[in-house]
């Protein structure tokens, strides 16, 4: 893998070259009303933003919504003359961390089957815009009290699935090249880059190990007899009801985990007649599994919540051979009865362990 090294002032540099000929959206820091800064995606405009944040943890939000939008309108009718638009601006989105391209893998399988299936259910919406997305991930520098990565066989970094990688060091970072599109995003950039240097590799490895430990020793407490692969959450109806006992159903914990996929379509009134989006749907609303006849077989709050935690550790294993909990612990930051799916977990399985 092709890697070279470039310095926090031409890195600032090389970003504004991209913002020329792509929409460009890189992590910055936002007040917010605790005082605290917490990063985020911003569209690069007229400069690269000064309050640009390559260090610490994840962004508050996956890249999930630049391949999967919140809502998307998907068919016009009846008229022929207005077909939705499938096209997607070409983007490059600095900021995933390595939990967040591991879930642009689920969407590849499931809305891109034709990549790694036989059968043709391939979804033009999605892949136009992942065939016109730049995925430049970087190594995290620090974890938020909430990451488990590595419990769920990750790690704080990525090594697959992106076009680059960004290792930021103390004076700029290493550019790791994976894919012939990265390779693009160089060309012509020659003066900004130096070799990489064994000191570089050395800090590199040095700052990916001491992000590792402390993720595993953050979350030692939350260990279970299970492996993560091998999970079975079938457990009581009272394990459920107490790890349920806070949920509000509010579905924040759908909306930003890197890979639900769910969706709801509406038909509409609009100009010229109709038309039919797609909007992302939450497993948590009673609604969700809400039959035409008016049957629900899911009409309980705890029975909603261990769907959707089954769906993360059996259902999509099952179907799709992956385990689609990356690990990035923003349904914990999310929740608004501050339902920590670490000690869920460990709960049912405790509990089911006394059956």
């Amino acid at each position: 893998m092709k890697e070279v090294f470039i310095g926090s002032e031409n890195l600032l540099k090389l970003i504004g070259r991209w913002a020329k000929d792509h929409r460009v959206y890189v992590p910055v820091t936002f007040d917010i009303m605790n005082d605290e800064e917490t990063p985020d995606y911003d569209l690069v405009k007229d400069a690269v933003p000064e309050t640009m944040q390559l260090h610490g943890a994840a962004p508050a939000h996956s890249a999930k919504a630049f391949v999967f939008y919140p809502r998307e309108v998907v068919a016009n009718y009846p008229s022929s003359d207005t077909e939705a638009n499938v096209e997607a601006p070409s983007t490059v989105v600095v900021g995933p961390r390595g939990c967040d391209v591991r879930g642009l893998g689920k969407f590849d399988k499931v809305y891109w089957s034709t990549k790694h299936f036989t059968e043709e259910h391939d979804d033009p919406f999605i892949i136009e815009k992942r065939e016109s997305t730049y995925i430049v991930s970087i190594d995290c520098t620090a974890a938020k009290e909430t990451c488990f990565c590595t419990a769920v066989g990750g790690k704080p970094f990525a090594e697959e699935g992106f076009d680059l990688n960004l290792s930021p060091l103390g004076s700029g970072c290493i550019v790791a090249v994976g894919s012939e599109r990265g390779e693009g995003l160089l060309a012509g950039a020659d003066d900004l880059f130096r070799e990489v240097t064994q000191e570089h590799k050395s800090e590199r490895d040095k700052n990916r190990a001491s992000v590792t430990e402390a993720v595993d020793r953050q979350n030692a407490q939350f260990a279970v007899d299970q492996p993560y692969d091998k999970r079975d959450l079938a457990s009581s109806e009272d394990a459920w009801a107490y790890v349920t006992q806070n949920c509000v159903g509010c579905g924040a914990c759908n909306r930003v985990c890197p890979t639900c996929t769910c969706f709801l379509l509406v038909d509409q009134r609009a100009k010229g007649g109709y038309e039919r989006s797609r909007n992302w749907d939450t497993c948590l609303s009673i609604g969700y599994a809400r039959t035409g006849g008016g049957g629900n077989s899911r009409p309980a709050l705890a029975q909603r919540l261990e769907n959707r935690l089954r769906c993360k550790f059996e259902y999509s294993r099952d179907r799709y051979d992956l385990v689609t909990c990356t690990g990035c612990g923003r349904c914990i930051d999310a929740c608004m009865g501050r339902i920590d799916m670490r000690e869920a977990i460990k709960h049912v399985v405790t509990e089911k362990a006394k059956v």
